[in-house]
């Protein structure tokens, strides 16, 4: 019995050792294949890693599709919200075609619309006192301010060129040799402004002693057009001039004539259009004046635009201002300034000192016969700016600084502050999820990068 056992022992080792030498010494996969029983184990292991990284990449780029399609939709949620359903659900209003017009379809040029005007839209109207901001950005420049009843709009020049053609845009870049100050509002109040004074139209409107205004339903309401001047004022302003000759020879600017030596001789004639500058000139009033200072104290047509902020001041300047000369009679028609220069940051009421402050500077303004203006006057939250407006109105501000017209005019100046906060919140939802999908989205790609 015993030799049996040990026989059983010794086969059982030789068994293990063989395993064990097995485990040990073979090589896990041949690093050099040589013949093709080699290469099978080599090629199944290659295609596996390539089926695993395949696999691999097709996800994470399946991930990165998602997530870039969520964030799109993130942002066209966001500007939906903003600019679209808030506007048009939260806050409705009417307004007529001219107003809303598509930009891109063609109802025809500024000639036909002042016809329109003439015989449709301008009995309807009432003029109300609200400044259409850069007017010429509008779908119908002019006659979209006029179909709500802006009594003033607003073109920013730039001269051509030639030197010849006055340019109307914001910057540099939008300029187009289309748009000019004569297509775009010069031709079509010539056309409207005839068009009232005409022998036929004259014995229709009131005031036949005076020239008649855009506005029919109140023809001796004035226009005012405000004139940017964007570029070198020195080269500019007396191209304006030049443009401004069709309507000076009919009668159908405001002017200021002196017919005497004392102050009871001069006086301000309003016309059916009141032209202001504004912008670069309005530091260079040694340009408006001209080089005969006594010719235009005898009679001028132009009228600048003074800083309200500096009517206290001596020549309405700053201190260190070289070319500040003393004011002149009826050298100035309107006064504005921007409301943060003029009194700081809204946050989110008036302070009292500064509403102290704007009261004392519209009241200034109206003892200096001057019409007053604040701009650059927030536009969002809704709620936000509808205060704005409510609180310049009850401080007697002359001028409504809007880019949109049709809430400004038809006086929808009421506030919710529940649903603006809401939408507010809605928002602020929408960029936190945005934020948050492009910081996993970036950090799954570095990740990528540093384990590939």
């Amino acid at each position: 019995m015993r030799p049996r056992l040990v026989e059983n022992v010794t086969v059982i080792a030789s068994v293990h050792a063989t395993h064990k030498d097995d485990i040990e010494y073979r090589p896990l996969r041949p690093t050099s294949p040589t013949n093709g029983d080699d290469l099978q184990p080599f090629t199944a292991y290659g295609c596996l890693r390539r089926s695993s990284c395949t696999r691999g990449r097709s996800k994470w780029l399946s991930r990165f599709l998602a997530a870039f399609a969520g964030a799109c939709l993130i942002l066209i949620a966001f500007f939906l919200m903003t600019f679209v359903i808030e506007r048009y659900a939260v806050h409705t209003f009417e307004t007529s075609g001219f107003a809303l017009a598509d930009p891109i379809e063609k109802y025809g040029d500024s000639i036909e619309s002042a016809k329109r005007w003439v015989k449709v839209l301008s009995p309807q109207v009432t003029p109300v006192m609200v400044h259409s901001h850069n007017d010429y950005l509008r779908p119908r420049p002019l006659f979209s301010a006029l179909s709500v009843g802006c009594a003033s709009v607003e073109a920013d020049v730039w001269l051509s060129k030639n030197g010849e053609d006055l340019l109307v845009g914001h910057h540099w870049w939008n300029l187009t040799p289309e748009r000019t100050l004569n297509s775009l509002y010069i031709e079509p109040l010539l056309e409207i402004l005839d068009s009232f004074n005409s022998p036929r139209s004259s014995g229709e409107l009131e005031g036949q002693g005076h020239r008649a205004g855009v506005f029919a339903s109140h023809p001796n309401k004035t226009l005012i057009l405000f004139i940017d001047v964007k570029d070198d004022s020195e080269k500019t302003w007396p191209v304006v001039l030049k443009h401004l000759e069709p309507l000076r020879q009919k009668g159908y600017l405001s002017y200021h004539q002196n017919t005497g030596s004392t102050p009871a001789d001069q006086s301000f004639h309003s016309g059916p259009l009141t032209v202001v500058g504004t912008g670069g000139i309005g530091k260079r009033r040694d340009v408006n004046i001209g080089s005969d200072l006594q010719k235009w104290r005898q009679y001028h047509d132009v009228f600048l635009d003074a800083s309200l902020d500096l009517l206290s001041h001596p020549g309405f300047c700053e201190r260190n201002d070289t070319l500040c000369h003393e004011v002149e009679e009826n050298e100035f028609y309107t006064a504005s300034v921007s409301l943060f220069r003029a009194i700081g940051t809204v946050i989110p009421y008036f302070s009292k000192s500064q509403q102290e402050k704007l009261a004392d500077q519209i009241q200034l303004a109206k003892k200096l016969n001057l019409k007053s203006r604040y701009w650059e006057l927030p536009g969002w939250p809704v709620s936000r700016r509808n205060y704005v407006w409510r609180t310049l109105h009850r401080e007697g501000i002359d001028l409504i600084n809007a880019d949109d017209i049709v809430s400004a005019t038809t006086k929808q100046w009421h506030s919710n502050y529940a649903i603006e906060g809401a939408w507010v919140l809605g928002i602020a939802s929408c960029l936190f999820s945005f934020l948050f999908t492009v910081m996993w989205l970036g950090k799954r790609m570095v990740f990528r990068m540093v384990t590939v």
